[in-house]
This record gives C-alpha cells, sequence and structure tokens, in this order.
C-alpha cells in the first residue's frame, strides 16, 4: 500500500514540475517582451508621425506632395525590420532599439527634407515625381493656352483691320492730296466759289466783317433786283475792295457777288420789279372767292405778295400806308384789308398752326404800318379770336375777347361778334354772352337787334 501512493505521488510532482515552467515562466517574459514592444512601436511611430505632418507641411509649400509620401513609404521598411530584430533581441536591446530608431528618426528627416528638394528639382530620376511633375506642367500649360489663344487672335485681329484702315486712309490722303494741288492749279476762283453752299457763303461774309443775313439781302434785292448793282453796294458800304487776298485769306470782295446770286436763286419769294408787284397787287384786288381750293391757292399768293410789301416798307423804313402807296405804286390799305378777309375765310378750315402764324404775321404788317394799326387793330384781334374759337382755344379766344371789351367803350358790335362766334359751338354759351351784353347795349346801339336775335335764338 504505502508504495503505490509513492508511485502516485512523484507522478503528480513530475507532471506539476513539467508542467508549471511551460505554463508559468513562458508566458510572462512573452508577456513582458509584448508589452515592451508595444512601448516601442507606440513611441516609434508617434515621433515618426509627428515628423510626418512637418514634411508635409514643408513639402506642401514648395508643391511638391506626392515625394513626401514615398519616403515614408521607404522609411517603413526599415521599421519593420528593426521591430524584427527587437523581437529577437532581450529586454536590453529591446530597450537599446528605442533609443537607436528614435536618433535615426531624427536624423533622416532632415535628409528626408534635403532629398524633396532635391528630387524637385530633378524630376526626371522617378516616375511618381515624373507623374507629378507632368500634371503640374500640363495644368500650367493649359492654362497658358487657355489665356495664349485668346490675346494672340485678338491682337492679330486688332492689328490687321488697323493695318488695313490705315493702308486706305493713307492712299486716301495721297489722293486728295494731289487733288487739291490740281484744283488750285486747274479751277478758277470763279468755279471755287461756285461750289461753296449758301450757308458757307454766309459764314465767310461774317469772317469779312460783314453783318448781312439772307433776309436782308433780299430785301435789297426786292428794292433792286439786280444781283450786281446790290453785291456793289454791299462792297461799297463795308469796305472790302483789296482788303482780302484769295490766295492768303481763301477769300475776297469776289465773294459778295457769288452770295446775293445764291441768295437770289434761293429765295422763297423772287424779288420782283415794282411793275410786276403792282401787277401782283392789282390781280388780288380783283379776286373773286370761288371754292376752298382756289381760295387757299390765292391765299398762298397773297401772302407772298404780302410780304414783299412789308420788306419794302422795312427796308425804307416806311410807317404810313400813303408814303407806302407813293414809293410802290399801289393802294396799301385796300390790298391789307382784302389779303386780311381772304385769310378770314381760309383760315377757319385750316390748322392752327397756320393761325398762329398768320397772327404774328399781320400783326407785323400793322405794327410797321401805324396808320394802319389805329383802324384795324380791333378788327384783326376780333378775327384772330374767332379763329382760335373755331379750333377749340375758347381760353385764348375768350381773352382776347374780354381785353377788346375792357379797352372800347362801345361794345355793342364786339359782344355781337363775341356771341355769334359761339352760336355754331355752343349755344348756352352764345346766350350767355348776349346776355351780359344787355348791361352796356340798349336799344339805342346798332347791334342790340343782332344781339337779341342770338338771345332768343
Amino acid at each position: 500500500m504505502p508504495v503505490k501512493t509513492t508511485k502516485k505521488v512523484t507522478n503528480k510532482k513530475v507532471v506539476k514540475e513539467e508542467t508549471k515552467p511551460a505554463v508559468e515562466v513562458k508566458p510572462a517574459e512573452e508577456k513582458k517582451a509584448s508589452a515592451k514592444k508595444a512601448i516601442a512601436a507606440k513611441k516609434a511611430p508617434a515621433k515618426k508621425a509627428e515628423a510626418k505632418p512637418v514634411e508635409e507641411k514643408k513639402a506642401l509649400a514648395k508643391k511638391v506632395t506626392k515625394p513626401a509620401v514615398e519616403v515614408k513609404e521607404e522609411v517603413k521598411p526599415v521599421e519593420e525590420k528593426k521591430a524584427t530584430t527587437a523581437k529577437k533581441a532581450p529586454a536590453k536591446k529591446a530597450t537599446a532599439a528605442k533609443k537607436a530608431p528614435t536618433k535615426k528618426a531624427e536624423a533622416k528627416p532632415v535628409e528626408d527634407k534635403k532629398a524633396p528638394a532635391k528630387k524637385a528639382t530633378a524630376a526626371k530620376k522617378t516616375p511618381a515625381k515624373k507623374a507629378e511633375a507632368k500634371s503640374v506642367e500640363e495644368k500650367k500649360a493649359s492654362a497658358k493656352k487657355t489665356t495664349a489663344p485668346k490675346k494672340i487672335p485678338a491682337k492679330k485681329a486688332e492689328a490687321k483691320p488697323v493695318e488695313e484702315k490705315k493702308a486706305p486712309a493713307k492712299k486716301t490722303t495721297t489722293k486728295k492730296a494731289t487733288t487739291k494741288k490740281v484744283t488750285t492749279k486747274k479751277m478758277t476762283k470763279e468755279e471755287q466759289y461756285a461750289k461753296l453752299s449758301l450757308d458757307t457763303c454766309l459764314d465767310l461774309a461774317k469772317a469779312m466783317s460783314m453783318d448781312v443775313t439772307r433776309d436782308s439781302i433780299i430785301q435789297q434785292l426786292i428794292l433792286n433786283p439786280d444781283v450786281k448793282s446790290v453785291s456793289k453796294d454791299l462792297i461799297n458800304k463795308y469796305q472790302l475792295t483789296g482788303k482780302f487776298n484769295f490766295e492768303e485769306d481763301g477769300y475776297d470782295e469776289g465773294l459778295v457777288e457769288v452770295l446775293v446770286s445764291k441768295v437770289f436763286e434761293t429765295a422763297d419769294i423772287k424779288p420782283q420789279k415794282a411793275e410786276d408787284l403792282q401787277a401782283d397787287v392789282n390781280r388780288a384786288l380783283n379776286y373773286t372767292f370761288t371754292d376752298v381750293v382756289a381760295d387757299g391757292d390765292e391765299y398762298k399768293a397773297q401772302f407772298d405778295t404780302m410780304r414783299k410789301v412789308l420788306m419794302i416798307a422795312q427796308h425804307k423804313d416806311i410807317h404810313d400806308s400813303k408814303k407806302l402807296d407813293e414809293e410802290i405804286g399801289i393802294d396799301v390799305e385796300k390790298f391789307v384789308e382784302e389779303f386780311m378777309n381772304l385769310a378770314y375765310s381760309v383760315l377757319k378750315t385750316w390748322k392752327y398752326e397756320d393761325v398762329d402764324y398768320y397772327e404774328h404775321f399781320i400783326y407785323a404788317v400793322l405794327s410797321q404800318l401805324e396808320d394802319l394799326h389805329d383802324t384795324y387793330r380791333n378788327r384783326i384781334m376780333m378775327d384772330v379770336a374767332d379763329l382760335y374759337i373755331l379750333h377749340g382755344d375758347y381760353g385764348l379766344g375768350d381773352a382776347d375777347y374780354g381785353y377788346i371789351l375792357r379797352e372800347n367803350q362801345i361794345k355793342d358790335y364786339i359782344y355781337y361778334r363775341y356771341a355769334s362766334i359761339y352760336e355754331g359751338v355752343d349755344k348756352d354759351k352764345a346766350k350767355q354772352i348776349a346776355n351780359q351784353a344787355l348791361q352796356f347795349v340798349d336799344d339805342r346801339f346798332t347791334y342790340y337787334p343782332n344781339i337779341i336775335t342770338v338771345l332768343e335764338g
């Protein structure tokens, strides 16, 4: 019995002795080694991770990004080798391995910093850098190409038309220069004057200190339709003989006759002799009203004749119709009255602007001939007021009649005219005007019955 127990104990002890080192010793060493390796592995990548961003930042500043990544890939195999050696070495070697990689890691980034700079300059050595350099160069090249084609064709497009425009311009200038030389040699002074316009002649006349206008020359031509005679009068008046030289100034006294002849040719009213003017006035005095068209044509003809009469009176400084009769041999007062009758009849159907134009013209005639102004002042004012009312300008027509009524003591005829013109426009207003007239007009006045007719109508 004791023998059996010893065998069992010994077997247990043997088993315990064999299993304890395998279970207890080896795992402890492996745990320590793995812990140390983990610590070493943590420290080494931490420093490398810190170094890498710095390198990457500097590499980005230099516009070289991918080479820094490649350097990191080259460093990793070294780390792996060190890690394998650290596994084989004991704990002391592992600590030494910790210090060694830190120094190498610190030393290598300096080399790595220098390496990208060198590699960036020599971009042809590595294929990765070539790819990057090519992509960067392609981007720059594409940017330049996109801008360059815009600038180059624009410059070419601008340069060509300028050259093309300049070329014909130079040719034309040379041609003009030659033509000027030819004209000065071949064309006479009279031929050059003939090519001038009327406005240019008037401007040159002002340059010669002549105070003349187209209308003033027409007035002289009405009195004396001889162009040469009027030209001599102007030359003598402004003392132009020998004062200007055509070769130096571009004009001389010969321009005056050219100016007068151009005015004569372009005048709306052709200057006439005294006998011609008398014939026109006699025809106007014998005219009888026919129809709207014929009356309109006659009004235009008489308007032109009346303008000639006014110009003569203004040029001769005549303010009395009797003196003007002696000057031109016509009955001016009869002609003015006939003209006003025709105008009053025709302008009822014409435009408002024609009435306005006639008003200014007839007042100019009456202002020049003062004796006729006193005689026909009220009559012409009522004529114009009637025409304004018939054309719808009641305000201006009423204002004219109001002025006439205030300025005259005898009001029966004025009220009758005022009320009768509104009969065809506004009967109520016509009756209102006739009723107002009864405050100043009674049966003693000549036109009292006419006013009563309007009031009862």
